[in-house]
């Protein structure tokens, strides 16, 4: 079983968006920034792309804005407690990632 992680280029990825999208007089913390991570890792964990979600009432808009991260932003791990080698580490969106690469 393979799981997924928001790396530091996702999280940069999430600090770009919430700057342009968002209210932020008092900036955006690195508590702030895991958080939005821990969000769309747990969108990965129930199957669903790596996405996160800025309510209406806190975007710059006023309407709810969506930003899904890259692949370049999410790496895949081998669960350890696995003992089927079938699955392949895939990114979200098929591509590989960093434990298939040579």
């Amino acid at each position: 079983m393979n799981y997924y992680t928001i790396n530091q280029t996702g999280i940069r990825e999430i600090e770009s968006f919430l700057l342009k999208t968002t209210h932020n007089p008092h900036g955006l913390s690195e508590d702030m920034l895991q958080a939005c991570a821990s969000a769309a890792e747990f969108q990965l964990g129930e199957g669903n792309g790596a996405s996160i979600e800025v309510y209406s009432f806190f975007s710059k808009s006023g309407r709810t804005e969506t930003y899904t991260i890259s692949d370049a932003g999410i790496d895949c791990h081998k669960s350890d407690y696995d003992d089927d080698d079938s699955q392949p580490c895939e990114s979200t969106t098929g591509g590989k990632n960093d434990d298939q690469r040579d």
